[in-house]
């Protein structure tokens, strides 16, 4: 089978593999189409991932597939079903000379039935990282909105640890798939006023269609922190580091008024921040909340069909696997809010 491997870090080519073979409680899926991130991916291919030093590697972990195969134990997943995150390699194993960048980027992969295999005395899995989020979609949605689903519940499921937001005033730094949805969070969670930081002029329009009550072009006005608590009339009580700046988390406690709090989701090249406390209110605080997309993603799923999510507007771009290089490319230059490409299509 194809599949798509970082041979080393700042190549990408497309090789043959051979196709993952299931255990008793896994199952074999087609995978459909695999999502772009514009972070884990841009390290990956570069070399800078922390977490991940092995290549050549089989790159991909926003995989939608259909389940052609179950083994004789499964129970959770049946063939026909759409499924989130199946892998070429499972992420800490190798095969055939690849590593695993969990191998979203291929024609086949696999789920594991981890209640099944806990049902049968084996609860290793149910804290696996990988299976907790191999989850049946809703065969209602869309392949590109099951795509976006995955990265709309890792910000949803994110969301939920903020502290309330109703009522108050939010300032989120980033103009990616992360700040947008974020944003729309908080606009469902009736904020009082939300802005938006960006540096594209079409992106900050979009952020004001999602909710945003105002917004700011950094490029322009390098200065914001200051603009940002004249606009709020005193300061923000959330500040949102989406974008993965290293100095952001600085910037965002510049922005708060006493008693407010940064929140951070983007990921900064090593996972590094640095923290300025000289403009920062007293007291302030910064926070580190998890991503549990298994948790929120039904919650996503009625919110995509029940039309609170214009999911036309976030995944932006869809490519074939002939153009999977200058997908990335598109990614990496901030061409795309959010782009996928389909396993089997050529063009």
């Amino acid at each position: 089978m194809k599949a798509l491997a970082v041979v080393e870090p700042g190549r990408l080519e497309t090789v043959e593999i051979p196709p993952p073979e299931i255990g008793e409680f896994e199952a074999l899926v087609r995978i459909e189409a695999c999502g772009i991130c514009s972070t884990t991916d841009r390290e990956l291919i570069h070399g800078r991932q922390p977490f991940h030093s092995k290549y050549p590697c089989i790159l991909g972990h926003e995989s939608v597939g259909t389940v052609v195969e179950t083994g004789s134990r499964v129970s959770s997943f049946r063939v026909g079903d759409m499924v989130t995150r199946p892998v070429a390699i499972w992420p800490g194993e190798e095969r055939d000379g690849f590593a695993s960048a969990w191998g979203g980027f291929a024609e086949y992969g696999i789920v594991r039935d981890a209640k099944a295999a806990a049902a049968n005395g084996s609860e290793a899995w149910m804290q696996d990282y990988t299976a907790q989020r191999q989850m049946v979609i809703n065969p209602s949605l869309s392949l590109p909105d099951a795509v976006l689903s995955i990265s709309l519940a890792e910000t949803a499921s994110w969301a939920n640890h903020l502290p309330p937001v109703g009522g108050k005033t939010v300032v989120i730094a980033g103009t990616g798939i992360a700040g947008l949805s974020i944003a729309l969070w908080c606009k469902l969670a009736r904020a009082e006023k939300i802005i938006v930081l960006g540096r594209r002029d079409e992106r900050l329009a979009l952020a004001r269609t999602l909710g945003a009550d105002d917004v700011i072009n950094t490029r322009i006005c390098t200065a914001f922190p200051p603009r940002a608590k004249e606009i709020l009339g005193g300061g923000a009580d959330l500040f949102v580091e989406a974008v993965g700046d290293p100095d952001m988390v600085s910037h965002g406690l510049a922005c708060l008024r006493s008693g407010g709090t940064v929140a951070i989701y983007g990921v900064s090249e090593g996972h590094r921040h640095t923290v300025s406390w000289s403009q920062a209110p007293s007291p302030a605080s910064i926070l580190l909340p998890p991503v549990e997309e298994h948790l929120s993603r039904h919650w996503v799923e009625s919110a995509i069909l029940e039309k609170w999510i214009p999911t036309g507007q976030l995944m932006t771009h869809q490519f074939g696997w002939k153009d999977v290089k200058p997908a990335f490319d598109s990614v990496f230059q901030g061409r795309t809010v959010k782009a996928m490409v389909a396993m089997c299509c050529s063009n």
